[in-house]
């Protein structure tokens, strides 16, 4: 054998064609290949050691674990027809040891090559086979057997060792040993047929000799750099710090977790149910206009959720959400909802902003980014916002769908209540609140990593400022949404949101400051207290 190290396995076998000392099972399963080559069906694939260490992971789960992952993949649309895997052993860290086994000829392999081919028809009960070929050092060989896997009833694969290649029969321990290789190389087509786990990062003709392109595969970005969990590690650069993009990272982590076989279910209809509450998370956020809110629109949201009852119903009446999907972000208030920091996805039912609504509410920890247990555990929890009906609470939590880990007293439904009312006021009441894209300082080569990490670009978030009057620079007196006001003997000093009636109508008074710095200015401060605290001045 005229050994040509820059050639593919693929090609290699072609040209030195078939060997009239080789066994029958090897000129057979030849002419096999060279149909599917003319075929121009054939998929031909180079596989890059990092895919190796990702499907390692799942043949090493154990038997049922890793079956669940194997009943996932959708062999026919992998393959298609045909489809051609090859790979240097020297890398390989799956089935290694029993590739050596079930093979019957000395020497190591050098190389790998499976020639993937589908059966008719679709649906249950389509088969697959696979022949294995290998090069060593002085000569190509091929596996005395193929691997079957025929599609069950309700999903999954049932692997058979079929010995029409050979005249011998295989002895119970080296079925095993077949079975196990069966395994690894379905360990592999998992990580394969995964979206967003590999890319495609090169592809080579061989021209000479005519097969088809070559395409090497690898693991893609951000599936290359992982902690001891295996969770992909993003560095500061990619993020925002906004809960919004954390959630949106995670959904897309947490979808690669499940593929990847680091997460583990009780089946694979669990698993299936999994990925689908993933995916429509993230479609979920990706159709909400996304708003945080400046620290004073959380803090006087949450003064008057805690005070203030003077025209709450009347404000309830006319709320309005600011479009029909929408996404408010806040943090470090007392609100009713456990958590440091907060997102809350709102969607109007039917599409009318004026009338009942119903969202999800994801509380975070108060941190840069969220970690390992934050990405695999955050679900969210529903909840109800009536509008129209004045008899029943402004909002409702159904404890049935609360996550593990939530107390149901540790949610203040009526403080939260007023607290979204009060917020949703500030947003649709004229010359209360001005919006602003929120800049983030390196946005744009924050980008330009995420888009070489395969990372979606951050979120375009509009950031709520409440309008707060400030002062004149003159003692004698300032504007304030009202007018003028006389300073008098009173110190400068701020005075804090509230409701009032006026002119029979319900108008609500943002903060402003009022008093004369001749005066004095005073150091007031409003804190909302829990339980039987009083506001501390």
């Amino acid at each position: 054998m005229a050994h040509r190290p820059n050639l593919p396995l693929l090609v290699e076998l072609l040209v030195n064609g078939v060997d009239p000392l080789a066994p029958g099972s090897y000129d057979r399963s030849l002419m096999a290949l060279s149909d599917a080559v003319h075929s121009a069906s054939l998929k031909a694939l180079s596989v890059a050691p990092s895919v190796f260490t990702a499907a390692n992971f799942i043949l090493r789960l154990g038997e049922q674990p890793r079956q669940i992952v194997f009943d996932a993949v959708d062999l026919e649309k992998l393959i298609g027809r045909h489809l051609w895997i090859e790979y240097d052993m020297r890398h390989d860290s799956v089935g290694v040891e029993a590739g050596q086994v079930a093979r019957r000829s000395g020497g190591s392999l050098l190389r790998v090559g499976w020639l993937v081919t589908k059966g008719g028809g679709s649906g249950p009960g389509t088969s697959f086979t696979a022949r294995r070929f290998g090069e060593l050092k002085t000569a190509f060989e091929v596996e005395q057997f193929i691997w079957r896997f025929t599609r069950r009833l309700g999903g999954g694969y049932q692997v058979t060792v079929d010995e029409v290649l050979s005249l011998a029969g295989l002895s119970h321990e080296e079925k095993a040993v077949a079975l196990e290789v069966a395994a690894a190389l379905l360990s592999l087509l998992s990580i394969l047929a995964a979206p967003k786990l590999t890319e495609i990062v090169t592809e080579k003709a061989a021209k000479r000799h005519g097969p088809p392109l070559m395409q090497i595969v690898r693991m893609a970005s951000p599936w290359t750099d992982l902690d001891r969990d295996g969770v992909p590690v993003l560095p500061r650069a990619v993020r925002s710090g906004l809960l919004y993009d954390e959630l949106m990272d995670s959904f897309d982590l947490n979808e690669g977790l499940i593929w990847s076989g680091r997460s583990w279910f009780n089946s694979a209809e669990e698993r299936l149910r999994k990925l689908k509450v993933t995916a429509g998370r993230r479609d979920m956020l990706k159709a909400a206009e996304p708003f945080v809110l400046g620290a004073s629109v959380a803090e006087s949201a949450a003064i008057v959720a805690a005070k203030e009852r003077t025209g709450m119903e009347e404000a309830r009446r006319q709320l309005a959400l600011p479009f029909p999907r929408a996404w408010l972000e806040w943090q470090g208030v007392e609100c009713g909802l456990p958590g440091q920091r907060w997102g809350m996805f709102i969607e109007a039912l039917d599409e009318d902003v004026r009338g009942d609504a119903q969202g999800m509410i994801f509380p975070a920890r108060l941190r840069e980014h969220l970690e390992w247990e934050d990405v695999t555990r955050q679900q969210g929890f529903p909840f109800h916002l009536r509008i129209s009906n004045s008899d029943e609470p402004i909002v409702s939590f159904s404890e049935a769908y609360l996550p593990a880990g939530v107390d149901p007293a540790s949610i203040d439904q009526g403080l939260f209540g007023r607290f979204i009312v009060a917020v949703l006021t500030f947003l649709t009441q004229p010359r209360m609140t001005e919006t602003r894209i929120r800049e983030h300082p390196e946005c744009v080569r924050s980008n330009r990593v995420r888009a070489e990490r395969r990372l979606a670009p951050l979120g375009t978030v509009r950031e709520i400022r409440l309008l707060i009057d400030e002062p004149a620079s003159s003692g004698s007196g300032h504007r304030t949404g009202g007018g003028v006001v006389q300073s008098g003997t009173m110190p400068r000093h701020q005075v804090r949101a509230f409701w009032r009636y006026r002119m029979g109508k319900l108008e609500f008074v943002r903060p402003h400051w009022r008093g004369s710095e001749a005066n004095g200015i005073s150091r007031r401060r409003y804190l909302v207290m829990q339980h039987d605290h009083s506001k501390a001045a």
